[in-house]
């Protein structure tokens, strides 16, 4: 991987340290290139024109194709959505509950997850069990602190691929596993996994599994999918109503409803613009290959612990090895709010992490385009960080 010449399709990062691609990635010159050709080619042509229809029907189509590679499961069970939150609710919102069901999650996930899940608790009667996990805690720790809050009531369990809070990577199919033996449905939340590290649906052992563009994969805003499995798609059903959901009806009420398709949840007009710049995205991406970005990814990322572990005044909140890492760090500056922390590396040393306030925390993003001397910039920054507020 030649990340010098990667690097030259990147102006955006030249005159900065960007270290938040856990966040929203910054998009290449490609990215740009191709919404900005697709965006010309509608204006210059007309939208509507039948060319144009059929072209953006294709990038739609393509879009499918792509992330079905990147997921390993088949186009069929991929819905484009607009961002990670969008899928989430789209399955929250489209099962069946009754009360007194119950949903297991856990205690370091990000509002997407827990404001959905408060929301049917109130307006379902639907049963939350918290789990709760020590951020030191191991995959089989983890493991068993699901297994014991996971009942014959438990109708859903959804937690994050990876924890945006601390990098925490979770043991996915361990939990599916479990959840599968009491007839639990799975859902992750897969924010901080396309583009970070390799993916594979059926050895995930997952139900759901709903993800952004504008993060790891360096694509644009607005831009996601929601992977559900073949055979659960007649169990979900459509919480808001577009052309997708009949193929027959008429003037007099009487409709066929889609029920085994994934289109019964397409909506109406989207853009075809941005979703250009998604499939361009996804395939610079696969063009790599998932595996060797990963472990770049994470080698980035143990450098980076290797360092901080030895500066005084910090304190690592990641793990600092093992299956459970992950490509982003979160740690604190003693004597340091996480705003004022994020603010003074931007001010002073033009390095972009962010904030974690849910841990008082600061989180770095090591993403394959990153390079070392970056992470020795961000550590001396650190250092003078904690040296001015121990002293």
């Amino acid at each position: 991987m030649d990340v010098k010449k990667f690097r030259s399709l990147m102006p955006n990062i030249n005159d900065m340290t960007y270290l938040n691609t856990g966040w929203s990635g910054p998009s290449p010159i490609y990215v740009v290139d191709a919404i900005k050709s697709r965006l010309e080619l509608e204006s210059f042509n007309g939208p509507t024109s039948p060319e144009i229809l059929e072209s953006g029907q294709e990038i739609m189509s393509d879009s499918k194709v792509l992330v079905s590679k990147l997921f390993n499961c088949m186009p069929e069970e991929i819905l484009l959505t607009d961002n990670t939150t969008d899928g989430i609710n789209l399955i929250l919102n489209g099962l069946p509950w009754k009360p007194g069901d119950e949903i297991v999650l856990c205690d370091l996930e990000h509002p997407s997850i827990l404001l959905p899940a408060y929301n049917l608790q109130s307006s379902k009667g639907v049963r939350l069990r918290m789990v709760s996990i020590d951020l030191r805690s191991n995959h089989n720790d983890i493991k068993q602190s699901f297994a014991s809050s996971i009942t014959g009531r438990t109708r859903l369990v959804m937690f994050s691929h990876i924890q945006y809070s601390t990098g925490l990577r979770m043991p996915v199919s361990a939990i599916a596993s479990i959840a599968h033996k009491v007839g639990s449905r799975v859902l992750v939340d897969g924010a901080q996994g396309p583009g970070h590290i390799r993916l594979d649906m059926d050895a995930l052992g997952v139900d759901f599994y709903s993800s952004p563009g504008q993060k790891w994969l360096l694509g644009p805003d607005q831009t996601g999918a929601l992977f559900i499995r073949h055979n659960l798609i007649p169990e979900v059903q459509p919480s808001r109503i577009g052309f997708g959901f009949s193929s027959d009806f008429n003037l007099e009420g009487r409709f066929d409803a889609v029920t085994d398709s994934i289109d019964k949840f397409s909506m109406s007009t989207t853009s075809a613009p941005l979703r250009a710049g998604y499939n361009a995205a996804i395939t610079k991406i696969l063009e790599f290959k998932m595996s060797n970005i990963e472990r770049r990814n994470l080698e980035l990322s143990q450098i980076l612990k290797d360092k901080l572990v030895s500066v005084n005044g910090v304190n690592i909140l990641s793990p600092l090895e093992g299956s459970e890492c992950s490509a982003l760090t979160t740690f604190q500056v003693n004597g340091v709010s996480p705003s004022d922390g994020t603010l003074q590396l931007w001010k002073n040393d033009r390095i972009v992490i962010r904030a974690i306030e849910s841990q008082k925390g600061m989180r770095v993003s090591t993403s394959f385009f990153n390079t070392e001397d970056e992470i020795h910039k961000l550590v001396d920054a650190i250092s003078r960080l904690a040296a001015k507020h121990g002293s």
